[in-house]
């Protein structure tokens, strides 16, 4: 079995048909023209889909905007008809969902739902939560529902550690409940959903590594990743960032962070992806969390190029190709690929970059 993180490359791969397959070419060939040219050309419809089931959750997470009582979006769950919306204007040409953002998808009941209709439409389907709704009522649709993947976060090996990040949150209720979801997959002898831990490495817990690997092994969990964490100031820099720089997204002194990466021109997300909150509103990507990016709304479409093509996407992917670092949501974002312009020209950009340290430091 090959994994791609959590996903299964064979699911991913038999999502795939004629269709899929050259509106993946056609995206994914307008993004390098646009590079090049800098400017925007756009082909195709985006064949990854980012879906927001809701933006509530059970525990009060400090660095989420959801569990540190940031958000500013008004809090909801996705109805049915929605999610029904969306795969009529989108399902022929995706091919991969995220169903997940800014909440805890078990906590919306159409969850099981939204999988069987994007099953039925042959899309890899994947989730992510916190572990905490694994009754053996939800453990059962979750097998039924016909999910891919999941990620179960498990940020502590111990009750101490886990509750300094998941507030709110028990630790045994996680490994037990991920304990008798994978027996009861055994027992069917189902070869999916495949079960993934994410461990976010902070200060407080990056010697305990060794021991969730342990964990892992115990439970005969797929996979574990190990992730760095998102900071947005000093003050949370200086109390959650690990103290060894390869666990870290920054580069960090102690008065200051800058972005690893932060100089990356060019992201594929806008031309290949796209998000669609709980409400029916799109957004450029997971980074605008507040939905301050706002492309249009799932409900008002004709035709998904009313968003896709449409004045305020264009002028997005205008800033992000002439200036990405202009863009608010961008500047604490490590994802994307180098510049597509000669050396010389990206050399020249660089240093006119660094000629303004607002533009690449964040403090």
């Amino acid at each position: 079995m090959v994994l791609l993180n959590e996903l299964r490359l064979s699911g991913l791969l038999r999502s795939l048909t004629p269709r899929r397959v050259g509106n993946i070419v056609k995206t994914s060939t307008s993004f390098f023209i646009s590079a090049l040219l800098n400017k925007p050309v756009v082909w195709g419809a985006p064949p990854v889909l980012t879906i927001e089931p809701t933006n509530q959750c059970n525990l009060h997470c400090p660095l989420c905007i959801t569990g540190s009582g940031e958000m500013e979006r008004t809090s909801g769950r996705m109805s049915l008809e929605t999610f029904q919306k969306i795969i009529e204007h989108m399902g022929k040409d995706i091919f991969f969902m995220l169903i997940y953002h800014q909440g805890e998808p078990y906590i919306n009941k159409n969850f099981f739902k939204f999988v069987e209709i994007a099953k039925h439409n042959n899309i890899y389907v994947t989730t992510s939560t916190n572990g905490h709704y694994f009754t053996d009522q939800n453990i059962t649709k979750t097998l039924d529902c016909g999910l891919d993947s999941m990620i179960i976060s498990l940020d502590g090996t111990t009750q101490e550690s886990y509750e300094k990040y998941r507030v709110g949150g028990q630790l045994e209720r996680v490994l037990d409940g991920t304990a008798r979801l994978i027996a009861e997959k055994k027992r069917r002898k189902m070869r999916t959903p495949n079960v993934v831990f994410q461990f976010l490495v902070m200060k407080h817990n990056e010697k305990e590594i060794p021991e969730v690997k342990k964990i892992v092994d115990q439970l005969g969990v797929d996979r574990l990743l190990i992730k760095n964490i998102e900071v947005r100031s000093l003050s949370e820099a200086q109390e959650w960032l690990p103290t060894k720089n390869k666990f870290r997204r920054y580069d960090f002194d102690g008065k200051k962070y800058v972005v690893k990466g932060i100089d990356k021109k060019s992201c594929t997300r806008p031309w290949l992806s796209t998000l669609i909150n709980w409400d029916g509103t799109f957004v450029p990507c997971c980074f605008d969390k507040n939905a301050e990016h706002p492309m249009g709304d799932v409900h008002k479409l004709s035709d998904l190029n009313d968003m896709w093509l449409g004045n305020s996407m264009t002028d997005f992917r205008t800033q992000l190709l002439q200036n990405r670092q202009s863009i608010d949501i961008c500047r604490n974002c490590n994802q994307g690929l180098g510049s597509f312009l000669p050396s010389r020209l990206w050399r020249r950009r660089k240093e006119t970059n660094k000629s303004n340290p607002d533009l690449i430091q964040i403090s």
